[in-house]
């Protein structure tokens, strides 16, 4: 891990470390190599604040309260905006197998651990209850008492176990709980439209497959992923050419097209004029409505 600057006070034991990341001044950001020899996962607990999440070439926006979670061996990099308040939780692959317990939920929880997370949103109670064990967890860590070690790993398997929760484990197996996974969606969708993300990226960063997020998607909405993005991306298109004064070729840029020409098809063909017809048709019928004001007595 590379950290590009030091934020709060840091503890650490042998296979754990915690950072709390105070209120800094400037933008903070880590990078994540994606070492599979020797490999740490890294959890943000966000309280306050915004920032990026990056997976490859694939950024998601992040706001809190919410939490990060990116699995051993990723490549990976979040970028903190100034003023951003929570705490990082670093791993070590072998604390993570040992504090795993023996009972029913080791498979599914060691099998939700190898998925990233890229801001779930948390309610106030959730967010204390996870930042209270993460406290604990640096307590015992800098007070070394005895017993020490086994306070940690019990600190530990509650913050994982709240990350697994949050990923969709220990409710129902996400096949039967659509919901879920549609929610999830539609909130990569509001932070990621404009970056033009393929289905198969939306699929990546929720931890399933296409088909799966094709199938889910169109059981509860009667559309497909690709539809709801479109959607979306007209609904800002029409927004913005309606109340901005911005040029269709700045819109375009806004939106994320690549030039003015495919944005100006995408629309026509969805909508059936082209934006600048849209544009006018817009201002006349806000004029019908100026005028209709204007004459009253």
């Amino acid at each position: 891990m590379h950290q590009t600057m030091a934020q709060g006070a840091r503890v650490e034991g042998p296979d754990v470390e915690v950072t709390d990341l105070t209120g800094s001044l400037t933008p903070s950001e880590w990078r994540f190599a994606g070492d599979r020899t020797r490999r740490s996962a890294h959890g943000f607990l966000l309280d306050a604040g915004m920032g990026e999440v990056w997976l490859g070439q694939n950024g998601t926006t992040v706001r809190g309260p919410c939490v990060i979670w990116l699995p051993g061996g990723v490549e990976g990099q979040v970028r903190l905006e100034a003023g951003a308040r929570g705490a990082m939780l670093s791993v070590s692959d072998g604390a993570l197998a040992r504090v795993v317990p023996a009972t029913a939920i080791a498979g599914p929880l060691r099998e939700g651990m190898e998925r990233p997370l890229l801001g779930v949103p948390l309610e106030g109670k959730a967010a204390r209850a996870i930042g209270a064990d993460i406290a604990g967890l640096s307590a015992e860590l800098f007070d070394d008492l005895p017993g020490m070690r086994e306070a940690v790993m019990s600190r530990l398997c509650l913050v994982l176990i709240a990350f697994w929760r949050l990923g969709g484990g220990g409710t129902r197996p996400a096949q039967s709980s659509p919901r879920m996974l549609v929610q999830g969606f539609l909130q990569l969708v509001e932070l990621n439209a404009r970056r033009h993300w393929r289905v198969a990226d939306y699929a990546a960063a929720m931890g399933i497959t296409t088909d799966r997020l094709n199938t889910a998607i169109k059981r509860a909405s009667g559309v497909t992923p690709l539809d709801l993005v479109h959607r979306r991306l007209l609904e800002d298109a029409e927004a913005l050419l309606e109340r901005s004064s911005m040029q269709v070729g700045e819109v375009a840029d806004a939106l994320g097209f690549r030039d003015a020409g495919y944005f100006s098809r995408f629309f026509s063909q969805r909508k059936g004029i082209s934006p600048g017809r849209f544009r006018q048709q817009a201002a006349q019928r806000q004029g019908r409505r100026d005028g209709s004001y204007a004459a009253w007595p």
